[in-house]
């Protein structure tokens, strides 16, 4: 790496990508390799509680502060101001030292933030790259933005065997990184919390979070999710994590009065990682749509039902401990009472480090 400037830049822009790439920055820090940490404003609700959590450093520069991009409004209005500060700091050539700028995921961030750095001459390096769904409209944009961020990266960090098949033809190298970097982040809270948790699913309740936008900004299907939340509730409690995003639309649909009703329902907010694993652990099961919650779910062993139609991740899905309900009510209700009175056996994490081996690569690239 230069010794005078940076020769890496890290883009972080939401929450989930905050988490996954946590433990890439502490990796980096540990090797002493020098990089500019810039947050894109996308999301900024907890990031301090995160910093703190992680113990990763605060951002050499914040691109759009003070937002939340948790509505379509807010996300076109931070999207405009995210292009003008990139513009800025391109005429000014802040990024001009560096020769690869990591971003990851299949946010808005991370497509913005790959144009932006192509447009300063850095080269991108794409984690969590190569994965797919069957369908280029399914989920709506993050499928489009994936395809679209391989075309712009030469350095493509592919979680598994079938995210590097869909690499295939790809310009630049493909890094098989042998897991997700989450599996790190889940290793870390596990030593925190190894000396409470005793028997996984013993807190005999289901976990709920909902937060995709296909899911939110669809009534019919929002209302098909949250009436079999309410089914599950007869048959053991649950804990339904409310995101920012999540409690704004169920309030204005009516939705979190009733829910907030219902006896065998508890509302919560936002946990920081460790408290969400926490969560996690005591849980008999996961109902979800979210792509990382289904990655720590398989990694743990814990019984998790997908609130989606379709998945771009297969962890879980062969033969393991995830099913992909398609939002079928009938599916939905067999895998409720299948596990509504069953704990379940944590798996052992595997001992390699995904971060270190994307820190590798990115040392000799």
């Amino acid at each position: 790496m230069n010794t005078a400037e940076p020769g890496l830049v890290v883009m972080v822009g939401t929450k989930a990508q905050f988490i996954k790439t946590a433990p890439i920055l502490l990796e980096l820090d540990r090797r002493c390799i020098r990089y500019r940490l810039v947050y894109t404003g996308q999301h900024s609700e907890t990031f301090d509680a995160l910093e703190a959590c992680f113990g990763t450093r605060p951002p050499d520069d914040n691109l759009v502060p003070g937002r939340e991009a948790d509505t379509a409004r807010g996300l076109l209005g931070w999207m405009l101001r995210f292009c003008r500060a990139a513009l800025v700091r391109i005429r000014r050539g802040e990024w001009r030292g560096a020769r690869w700028g990591l971003v990851h995921g299949d946010t808005a961030s991370t497509l913005l933030s790959a144009v932006a750095l192509r447009l300063a001459g850095v080269h991108v390096a794409h984690v969590e790259a190569g994965l797919r769904s069957p369908n280029l409209l399914s989920p709506f944009p993050e499928e489009i933005v994936r395809r679209l961020v391989s075309r712009l990266s030469r350095l493509h960090f592919a979680p598994d065997a079938v995210a590097v098949a869909n690499l295939a033809g790809a310009a630049g190298q493909v890094v098989d990184t042998g897991g997700n970097s989450l599996r790190d982040c889940l290793a870390l809270a596990m030593r925190s919390l190894a000396k409470e948790v005793t028997v996984p699913g013993n807190g005999g309740y289901a976990l709920v979070s909902v937060h995709r936008s296909e899911n939110l900004g669809q009534r019919a299907r929002l209302d098909r999710i949250l009436a079999a939340v309410v089914d599950a509730s007869r048959k053991l409690p649950v804990r339904f994590v409310l995101h920012p995003v999540t409690r704004k639309r169920l309030n204005r649909s009516g939705w979190l009065q009733r829910l907030a009703s219902e006896p065998g329902i508890t509302l919560m907010e936002r946990t920081d990682y460790i408290g969400f694993v926490r969560l996690m652990l005591g849980a008999r099961m996961l109902m979800t749509d979210g792509g990382s919650n289904q990655e720590e779910a398989a990694m743990l062993g814990l019984p998790t039902l997908l609130l989606r139609t379709e998945t771009e991740r297969v962890d879980g899905l062969d033969g393991g401990s995830v099913r992909l309900s398609g939002l079928d009510p009938v599916v939905v209700g067999q895998f409720v009472a299948q596990h509504a009175d069953l704990t379940w056996a944590p798996r052992a994490l595997p001992v390699d480090s995904p971060s270190s081996r994307i820190v590798d690569a990115i040392e000799v690239a």
